[in-house]
């Protein structure tokens, strides 16, 4: 399975499947944290953290040389959430004591649940364990004399030493490119499954010149389904009898694995499809392992 670095790992520290992150440090990701409730959780998380050594593991980050507390977070698929089904939460490791739902203090942007929630859900569903990845908090050195005159200006801070106190702000998630993740996810999955295609897996392409706008006559739905076909190398992907998109290998592994399901299946395949930001993305609806 590769390294800490490059795949999907079990963290024996946290009891977590952690997701390495991005090797593009800049690929960091917010996480909308609430007040109330998910304030008070996300400020018990960081005291867990200080108290078990956080301050320890204190550093610069490389390029743009800021002040983080490293952690580890779960990742939480909420279902149950009325604003967003394909929510995912973001809350302390279960190693911090209590259900997910009272460890949990924000959730992942609606943005970047679009390329990175379904690997993420699937992982989730696929292993049957807690899934998690690697985070940083933000921290901001603050003069301890000011400090000491105003400390009810500054509600959340570490403090390190008496001349060292660092206020911290946001919570930000160090995440691999969707493309990487997505190989991840299918990886690590089969060796929980070996024999499973993971409905989870999406699919991009380009619209067929005017294929967009002749759907919207046909359905208005935001998911639809469609026929796949396997030809000359490629997938052809139809609705009724409306040609939308060409799908070609790209060298990644669970676009063969979904081409080699069309081929046995004869040729042709029933699967789903979304718009996405002008681009059509396919998820393969059978789950059905293969021979």
């Amino acid at each position: 399975m590769g390294t800490a670095q490059d795949a999907i790992v079990v963290d024996r520290e946290t009891g977590l499947v952690l997701i390495p992150p991005s090797k593009h440090h800049e690929f960091a990701l917010g996480v909308s944290v609430w007040d109330g409730a998910a304030e008070d959780a996300f400020r018990a998380f960081i005291g867990h953290e200080v108290a078990s050594g956080g301050l320890d593991r204190i550093r610069r980050t490389p390029g743009r040389g800021e002040t983080v507390l490293p952690v580890k977070v779960q990742l939480v698929p909420r279902p149950d959430n009325d604003y967003n089904p394909k929510a995912i939460s973001v809350a302390a490791p279960p190693s911090h004591g209590g259900s997910d739902h009272e460890r949990h203090f924000g959730y992942m942007y609606d943005r970047n649940l679009r390329s990175l929630g379904g690997p993420l859900r699937g992982l989730a569903y696929a292993t049957g364990r807690p899934l998690g990845c690697h985070a940083y908090v933000e921290l901001h050195k603050v003069d301890p004399a000011e400090y000491r005159k105003r400390k009810a200006d500054y509600p959340q801070v570490i403090t390190a030493s008496r001349n060292l106190i660092y206020s911290y702000s946001g919570i930000r998630l160090l995440m691999p490119w969707w493309e990487d993740l997505q190989q991840m996810a299918v990886a690590h999955a089969r060796t929980v499954n070996p024999g499973q295609i993971l409905p989870f897996t999406g699919h991009w392409a380009p619209w067929q010149p005017g294929a967009r706008q002749q759907l919207a006559a046909c359905t208005q739905d935001h998911l639809f389904p469609i026929t796949l076909r396997a030809e000359n190398g490629q997938l052809i992907a139809c609705h009724e009898e409306l040609l939308l998109a060409c799908l070609w290998p790209s060298g990644r592994d669970f676009f063969d694995r979904t081409m080699a399901r069309v081929r046995e299946l004869g040729g042709t395949a029933t699967a789903y499809a979304e718009d996405y930001e002008g681009s059509i993305k396919v998820y393969v609806e059978d789950s059905s392992p293969l021979v």
